[in-house]
């Protein structure tokens, strides 16, 4: 029998918190298909069908997203939206082993680029992550609930926060795409969100790896959590003057950025983390290499 499959005959379990959630949004339990052991239905099945996250229906490599975006938005929607947002975070850090790795990156050459390109900071991180995802295929991949698949798309999701509650436009094949083609794609996505208009089901769904900026906030260094059944996400700092030491000795002020890895220990090790991290600052750091087709 499939995963998750419901015995014919017999009655399908329910989780307390998944009868009590799916109570309150209405949601008729016959119509799902459980993801826990034997076919039980948990909470992450009644979130599934109203939020925006991710979900593994084939347990394989294809993902494929149910989402009811509130249209039009509202305030008791939005209520809505960040309790399933709240519920679903609790999950994440109670079920998923976290471990952080940070690296400190010189970005004065992309300050540089980028204002010769008419592109942002956040576009040549894009770029230069979708191709480190390509380099090292591990950490684009979901846990199955048995262990670590590989995904075949580079789907870029970007947490963007609202005044309705934080959303994840997904950038889609990012990997096949140039740095002026990400940076249109990121800029739409994140006009959709900020300006109130609706995200279609495509543009929330099928995320493989999800990048969050607080740069232009001011922060400097955080951990963000995974979005399960994700392997990691990226938090991005700000990009700021600091002292540092070059290979001659001699003490330089240089732009520094920090990028914090947060992962699943289930599917990545620590020496995983910091290879791909490395991937990501060699780009950064020789941003030529981002700049072609």
């Amino acid at each position: 029998m499939v995963k998750g499959e419901k015995l014919k005959g017999m009655q399908y379990r329910v989780s307390s918190a998944a009868r009590k959630l799916a109570a309150e949004l209405g949601i008729n339990l016959d119509s799902l298909q459980g993801s826990g052991s034997q076919g039980r239905i948990v909470l992450a099945d009644i979130e599934r069908t109203r939020f925006p996250v991710i979900m593994d229906e084939s347990k394989k490599t294809a993902y494929h997203q149910k989402l009811s975006l509130p249209n039009p938005i509202d305030r008791e929607k939005s209520v809505k939206i960040r309790r399933l947002l709240a519920r679903k975070m609790e999950e994440a850090w109670q079920t998923i082993p976290h471990f952080y790795v940070t690296i400190l990156v010189d970005m004065t050459d992309v300050v540089r680029f980028r204002q010769d390109l008419g592109v942002t900071i956040n576009d040549f991180i894009l770029a230069a992550t979708a191709r480190a995802l390509v380099e090292h295929p591990w950490v684009n991949a979901t846990w199955d609930g048995e262990q670590g698949v590989e995904l075949p798309d580079v789907n870029i999701a970007i947490a963007a926060a609202t005044d309705r509650g934080l959303y994840y436009p997904v950038l889609h094949n990012c990997h096949k795409l140039s740095l002026q083609q990400i940076s249109r794609s990121a800029k739409e996505l994140a006009g959709k969100a900020a300006n109130k208009s609706q995200l279609t089901e495509q543009e929330m769904s099928d995320g493989t790896f999800t990048i969050t900026n607080m740069g232009m906030l001011g922060v400097e260094s955080f951990g963000a959590i995974i979005t399960p059944p994700q392997a990691a996400v990226l938090s991005v700092g700000s990009v700021k003057g600091e002292v540092v030491v070059d290979d001659q000795g001699e003490p330089n002020v240089a732009l520094m950025m920090r990028l914090t890895l947060s992962a699943d220990h289930r599917v990545l090790d620590g020496a995983d983390a910091a290879e791909f991290l490395g991937t990501i600052k060699s780009y950064l750091e020789a941003p030529i290499m981002l700049t072609g087709a």
